[in-house]
């Protein structure tokens, strides 16, 4: 007679090779989300109204998907996201390619890159809208300023740690400089400036919803604050999670297929 499946656990687990088929990330992931719903379900209790209800969340999201307004604040701020991402990017990567190749440079930027590190990201923003205002300028300049030295530093990190040996090769052959840095050079950075524009993206967008609640009549963040200020807790908790769940599937889909497709000669 065949034992019982509680008498012997872990015969049980065993026999059940559906168990051994779910992915071990997928099963981390659904768990995690499972306590995340737990932990938000006590706390909508404990600490009501201010925690709004997984069922009013769920309500107040499928409303926001139905007003045209939201969609208009939406795509606003994913355009802010992405023009302070790609100058962000761009801007720390030259200059992080610039310090790590030159002494000179690194010896003058160092001590201002340190500095800027150093500053919080809202008081670049505060100080960006006292100087030019609140338009699309301020949070622009601000957004760039604040993201921009964590790009060059994660560039100018690599720089050194790249493998010099293949600069001397280069220098043997005489290879033309062109042909070092595109041969030689990038590849060597590419998982780099990857990792840095990941940082950049994601310092982006949770920057641009500061931003917007802080000098913006519009857009994502402001929606956020202008329901915080009327207390309308349902309202705020929807926005943030669909825009949350949005980034990240724009970050997971759109970037990380970009890093497999050029990182491809790896494997």
């Amino acid at each position: 007679m065949p034992d019982l499946p509680l008498s012997n656990p872990i015969e049980f687990v065993r026999k059940r090779d559906w168990i051994a088929m779910v992915p071990a990330r997928l099963l981390s992931g659904a768990i995690a989300l499972l306590s995340i719903l737990v932990l938000w379900h006590i706390m909508s209790i404990a600490f009501r109204p201010w925690v709004p209800t997984i069922e009013a969340t769920v309500m107040a999201m499928g409303r926001a998907f139905q007003t045209p307004a939201f969609w208009d604040d939406f795509f606003l701020t994913l355009g802010r996201v992405l023009a302070s991402f790609a100058a962000a990017s761009i801007a720390g990567a030259i200059l992080g390619l610039v310090i790590g190749l030159n002494e000179k440079a690194e010896a003058f930027f160092q001590p201002l890159l340190a500095l800027a590190l150093a500053v919080p990201d809202p008081v670049y923003i505060i100080f960006a809208i006292l100087a030019v205002g609140t338009g699309e300028m301020a949070g622009f300049l601000a957004l760039t300023i604040a993201v921009a030295p964590f790009v060059t530093n994660i560039v100018r990190s690599n720089v050194h740690a790249r493998d010099k040996s293949l600069d001397e090769m280069a220098q043997i052959y005489h290879l033309p400089r062109n042909v070092r840095l595109r041969a030689v050079l990038i590849p060597q950075l590419m998982p780099a400036l990857l990792t840095a524009m990941r940082f950049s993206f994601a310092l982006s967008w949770k920057l641009v919803v500061v931003v917007e609640a802080i000098g913006q009549p519009d857009g994502i963040g402001a929606s956020i604050f202008n329901s915080f200020r009327l207390l309308r807790m349902r309202e705020v908790a929807a926005v943030a999670i669909i825009f949350i769940i949005a980034m990240q599937l724009l970050e997971r889909g759109v970037l990380g297929r970009v890093e497999k497709k050029l990182l491809r000669w790896r494997e």
